[in-house]
């Protein structure tokens, strides 16, 4: 067996993972949209349904060649990309998670139910609490299940590893770990829409990139990534007002 090729993670390579989600976006996109004309030539699918189905196909790509990345490199690009376990301790770390979690929601809830109302701008919610409202009173059980594995695993293990493994991990070994975790939190905040909404998407990065910097573990930041999604998720299954 030949030796094992030693990655380094360089700033190329981190922008390169972004590029890449953004390439598989643009792929799944076309191959969901024809599929459906395709399979379903006869009936008009909801543009939500294709959007969930697209981004779920795009995260499973994305996460594909990230495996490929890892078994091309192995244990030498694991703790550059925080492949690791959190440097503090789990139960530490989790609270911090949790007391993080709290903080950036009610932040976020003032923003949105206190600050936007004051401005004419009430009721806005973010795409993906438009997908969950459209599927959660139109779609069935297999359309909500797609829209679950993209909400509480695909998305949040993907977005952590492209913007938190790859692209701040590289950033930080070139500049400041403040300036890595800022110019990642504009770069995941303009991915998000709508625009008006985006002080709260930067607010949440910021926090996921700084729990990742604070516990040196790719697993915290999905962590609080996953809680804060199931969060806006069993708001939408209990009829509250959807906050993102």
């Amino acid at each position: 067996m030949g030796e094992e090729k030693k990655a380094q993670l360089t700033i190329k390579k981190g922008i390169l993972a972004i590029v890449g989600m953004y390439v598989c976006q643009l792929l799944a996109g076309i191959i969901t949209s024809y599929a459906f004309k395709l399979f379903v030539p006869s009936k008009t699918v909801p543009i939500e349904i294709i959007g969930v189905t697209s981004v779920l196909l795009s995260g499973i790509m994305i996460l594909f060649l990230f495996w490929w990345d890892l078994n091309r490199y192995g244990k030498s690009l694991y703790a550059q990309i925080g492949l690791q376990a959190s440097k503090i301790k789990n139960n530490k770390a989790v609270l911090l998670v949790i007391a993080a979690l709290v903080l950036t929601h009610f932040l976020a809830w003032i923003y949105r139910s206190v600050i936007l109302p004051s401005f004419d701008q009430a009721g806005i919610i973010g795409s993906g609490s438009k997908m969950f409202s459209f599927i959660h009173a139109n779609g069935g059980a297999l359309e909500m299940s797609g829209f679950l594995l993209l909400a509480l695993i695909v998305g949040p293990i993907m977005e952590e590893v492209v913007f938190r493994g790859y692209l701040q991990s590289s950033l930080t070994k070139r500049i400041p770990a403040w300036a890595a975790i800022l110019i990642t939190s504009v770069v995941f905040t303009a991915g998000h829409s709508p625009m008006i909404l985006w002080p709260m998407y930067f607010l949440f990065s910021i926090t996921w990139g700084w729990i990742y910097l604070r516990t040196e573990s790719l697993k915290m930041a999905i962590l609080i990534h996953v809680l804060s999604n199931l969060f806006y998720t069993v708001i939408g299954f209990t009829g509250w007002d959807i906050l993102a």
